[in-house]
């Protein structure tokens, strides 16, 4: 069982933790230019019809593998559906359309101010108290990727809606993430997960044939690079990175969830850089330096405050 928002808080958070920071930041970060790649050559929602749907099935059989239930009483399917909704379909949706646009590694940047919109989010739905030290790491995170997005300013003003289709997406994940750990439906981890996918795939399948008629020549035709896209987007981005995100999301506070994934853009504007040729200049290392340093202050345990004796 998940531990109550209250109670999560007052406990350091566990070292394994760790490893879920690294996987996310290594798998979305690189996913960034690799999705940018996969969209360029596939439409938008044709790429996703095409990989979100084997990546719930991958979840649900890990599921199956472990000993797990996949059955969802019904009286869950509710919260299920909206949260597939939030999370799976409306992000996916959103995030695909608008890297069309953008730079892969400025979409990241953008995608990737979810932590502002849990933490409000999660201020009225959870009431979490937000310590100082948390505070001020969501303070340093948000700034050193308004760093980044300083430079990319121009970039913004030529493709408004590009920039508002991602964070409404970021919008969209940060509202289920707040939901997600509201509700924490008793499903087994990669159950909840998995059927979230394919519940939220199902709109994504409906809508790529009819706003691209040709999705299954484009599909049959593609590249080595689009399969390669297509692949990493289904086994790694898709179904390690979801487990390690919605793990995170139902264990630990919103607040330290959320600034947790803060490494993804770092990560995501560097791989840009290698794969798609830019460079690295004295603003993305200031990033990331303020980022670890927003991720040690949420992660680290704070010391217990002592009671006033009575």
């Amino acid at each position: 069982m998940s531990a109550s928002p209250g109670t999560a808080t007052q406990h350091a958070v566990p070292a394994s933790s760790l490893l879920l920071v690294a996987i996310l930041a290594v798998v979305w970060g690189c996913n960034w230019p690799i999705l940018k790649v996969g969209v360029t050559e596939l439409a938008p929602l044709t790429f996703r019809a095409a990989t979100l749907g084997f990546s719930g099935l991958g979840l649900l059989l890990a599921a199956r593998l472990s000993g797990s239930s996949l059955r969802v009483p019904r009286t869950l399917w509710p919260q299920v559906a909206t949260l597939a909704l939030l999370n799976i379909t409306g992000w996916n949706t959103l995030i695909v359309f608008g890297v069309q646009q953008l730079p892969a590694g400025r979409s990241a940047i953008l995608a990737f101010t979810l932590p502002i919109w849990s933490v409000l989010f999660s201020l009225s739905l959870l009431h979490e108290p937000l310590s100082g030290r948390k505070l001020a790491g969501l303070l340093v995170g948000m700034g050193g990727m308004l760093i980044l997005l300083g430079e990319d300013i121009a970039h913004v003003q030529r493709a408004p809606v590009g920039a508002l289709l991602i964070v409404g997406a970021a919008m969209c994940w940060g509202f289920g993430t707040v939901l997600l750990r509201r509700w924490t439906p008793a499903l087994p981890q990669n159950t909840l997960t998995g059927w979230m996918m394919l519940v939220g795939w199902i709109p994504i399948a409906i809508a790529a044939p009819l706003v691209d008629p040709q999705a299954a020549w484009s599909l049959a035709t593609m590249s080595n690079t689009a399969w390669f896209a297509v692949l990493y987007n289904i086994f790694l981005a898709g179904t390690l990175a979801h487990w390690a995100w919605f793990r995170m999301a139902r264990t630990l506070p919103v607040a330290v969830s959320s600034l947790s994934s803060l490494p993804v853009p770092v990560v995501g504007v560097l791989s840009g850089m290698l794969f798609l040729g830019e460079r690295p200049g004295a603003s993305e290392f200031l990033a990331l330096a303020m980022v670890l340093a927003s991720l040690a202050a949420v992660m680290l345990p704070e010391r217990p405050t002592r009671r006033a004796r009575g």
